[in-house]
This record gives structure tokens, C-alpha cells and sequence, in this order.
């Protein structure tokens, strides 16, 4: 499997740590020091028109954007895939509302459900597709988690759990054009690694499935009953096992392909924030020049931010910043612990990144 075409979509402007402040009443160097991130973006369904108002809308716009910078015809597509975990609706599946708008019909669509790992799950599906004897696919992430936010709720009765889904969340999308045929320019894949390591382990992420104003009502910080949240982290988990996982993951990857980090251009770390990147970063051995990390300006896109960081991964080589060559993706994902990695190789050519 070939990338041949990477994207990127951040809706509206950035929304800094001032910003969530003086919003929600929080402090604003607590939310520099406990998260790392300086920005996020939100979509806004009151925003004007051509900007994304929902996970429809980024992933549409993703889609239509990769598929500019391969210079091909959505026509050519034989599937799509759009990895989310926070669709539209139940149904219709918000990947068929996308094959709709970007004029695709009489192919297979498939919407996967998922997290962090989302984007390397839908990547390790389209593998399988295009080796079982189709040719060209769209794999898009995209996940608008601000529909998680209690925002009418008073901030002090709110656990710190969900404190901490403010500020470690932001809106976005990104896609990949893959292909069958691994000669030409772009990324091709040399390995993947997914699989679930859950069995007997509690999860750590849970994004419980009604909307809002279907929550029930249980017990809050001061004993007052609050709509129960729809999205929790276990924080200490995902620190203590993430960073340990991801060099798992990356020992595999540098095995299989015969290197050594060290030998390595580009290595994309986990994407939790900007303090947790940091520390895993330095856990891998892995050293800032060779860390493509956007965490910090983008907040936790979920299953857009491997995309993303292989969109910046590709400007990064094309704009001559950093060498071609060897690039490995790490993803953990907590909401019942999976594991996933892809190791793939520059090949230059023609433009094949999204500069939006």
C-alpha cells in the first residue's frame, strides 16, 4: 500500500488557553501546565458558511482536500473508510453522508469505530482491501469531540476527569488517497502492527453512547445531583501504561524493518498532549528531530492526528526541513487498550501532501 495524498482540517480559529479561561472559569496556567497544549479547535454550528460544522463536514473537506493533492477523480476510488468516534449520528453512518457530498456511489463504505488507534485501524483495513485485489481507496479520520462538552453546566460541579477532556480536545480531520501500486511518489507501507492488549484490563477512555440531554442524573463533587458525563479518562492509567506500550510498539516496528531508531527520519509518537508527547518522546529515545509533533496547536484530534502528523510529516520532506527516508507511526489507544504502528518509506515525486 501506497499514501499517495495526505490532508489536513482544523475548523474555525484557535482557541487558546486564555480563551478556555475565560469561557469556562478555568486557570489558565493550570491548563499550560497539566496538558502542554497552547491551541485547539472546535466546531461551531453557528459558524458561517465553508466552515466545518460537524464530523460530517471535516470529513468531507478532508476527503475533497486529498484527493486535490493526488490529482485524481473521486471516481477512481473503490472504497472509503472513515474511522470516527464521534459520527453524525447512529444512522445514517456518517461515512455514507460523505460518500454522498463527494459524489461517490456503487462502491463499499465502511465506518469504524474507534479512538487514537482509529487512523491506523482504517490504514490496516484498506491494506487488506487493496491486497484482496481492489485498487484505490480514501481513508479519512475525523472526530468533532466538542459535542462531548456539558458547556451550560457549572464548572465547579463538574469532576476533574471531565475537566481534563476540555482542555485535551479539539475538532479536526485528515485523509489519506492509498493505492495498490507501490511504485510512484509517496509513503508506501512497509508494516503495520494492531492489536488489542485489553484482555482483563479496565478502560481507561469512555465515551458513553446517548447524547447530552439524555444523561441520567447521579451524585457530583458536592453531593448535588449532575447529568452524568458522557465522556471520562483515567488519567493516571493512560500515563503510566502509554508511554511503555508505544516503545513496545516502536521495538516492533524497528525490528521488522531492520533498523535502528537512531536511523530513523521521522518518528510520530502518541498523541495524548503536549506534556504526555514530550514525555514519550524522551521514553522512546527519540530525539527532537526526528519527533513529528502537533499536539500542542492542534489539541487531541483523535483519529485525525496520525493523519495530520503525516500530512506535516510530508511538508516537513518536501519543503527539504527534514530528510526522506524511514518514517514510523505509534498510536496507543485507551478506551480498551490497543496498540498499532506502521512503518513506511519516502519515495519522492510529485506533490502528494495538503499545505492547507
Amino acid at each position: 500500500m501506497r499514501l499517495i495524498a495526505l490532508s489536513e482540517v482544523l475548523p474555525g480559529v484557535p482557541v487558546t488557553n486564555r480563551d478556555m479561561a475565560q469561557r469556562f472559569g478555568l486557570h489558565e496556567k493550570w491548563l499550560d501546565r497539566m496538558t502542554g497544549n497552547r491551541n485547539r479547535h472546535f466546531c461551531d454550528p453557528s459558524s458561517s458558511d465553508g466552515v466545518p460544522k460537524n464530523t460530517g463536514d471535516l470529513a468531507t473537506v478532508a476527503g475533497e482536500r486529498a484527493l486535490a493533492a493526488a490529482g485524481v477523480d473521486a471516481s477512481t476510488l473503490d472504497f472509503i473508510i472513515l474511522t470516527t468516534g464521534s459520527p453524525d449520528h447512529l444512522m445514517p453512518a456518517t461515512v455514507n453522508t460523505v460518500a454522498d457530498r463527494l459524489g461517490l456511489n456503487d462502491l463499499p463504505t465502511f465506518q469504524l469505530t474507534s479512538g487514537c488507534a482509529g487512523a491506523l485501524t482504517g490504514l490496516y483495513t484498506a491494506r487488506a482491501l487493496l491486497a484482496g485485489g481492489l485498487r484505490r481507496g480514501l481513508v479519512i479520520g475525523a472526530d468533532s469531540v466538542v459535542k462531548l462538552w456539558p458547556a451550560d453546566r457549572d464548572i465547579k460541579r463538574i469532576k476533574s476527569a471531565e475537566l481534563a477532556n476540555f482542555a485535551l480536545f479539539g475538532d479536526g480531520a485528515g485523509a489519506a488517497v492509498v493505492d495498490a501500486d507501490d511504485d510512484g511518489p509517496g509513503l508506501v507501507v512497509d508494516h503495520m502492527v494492531l492489536r488489542t492488549v485489553g484482555k482483563g484490563r479496565p478502560p481507561a477512555q469512555l465515551v458513553r453512547w446517548y447524547g447530552a440531554d439524555g444523561a441520567p442524573m447521579v451524585p457530583g463533587p458536592d453531593g448535588t445531583e449532575v447529568r452524568e458525563s458522557m465522556g471520562e479518562e483515567d488519567y493516571k492509567a493512560i500515563e503510566q501504561n502509554v508511554p511503555g506500550l508505544a516503545c513496545t510498539v516502536l521495538e516492533e516496528l524497528t525490528a521488522a524493518v531492520g533498523c535502528d531508531t537512531s536511523e530513523v527520519d521521522h518518528v510520530l509518537p502518541p498523541q495524548l498532549n503536549g506534556v504526555m508527547a514530550e514525555k514519550i518522546r524522551q521514553r522512546m529515545g527519540v530525539t527532537p528531530e526526528q519527533a513529528v509533533s502537533c499536539v500542542a496547536d492542534t489539541g487531541n484530534n483523535g483519529n485525525a492526528l496520525p493523519f495530520i502528523q503525516l500530512n506535516r510529516t510530508m511538508q516537513r520532506i518536501q519543503a527539504g526541513t527534514g530528510v526522506g527516508g524511514r518514517v514510523l507511526v505509534t498510536t496507543i489507544e485507551s478506551s480498551k487498550w490497543i496498540i498499532s504502528g506502521m512503518a513506511l518509506r519516502h519515495q519522492p515525486g510529485g506533490a502528494v501532501t495538503d499545505a492547507a
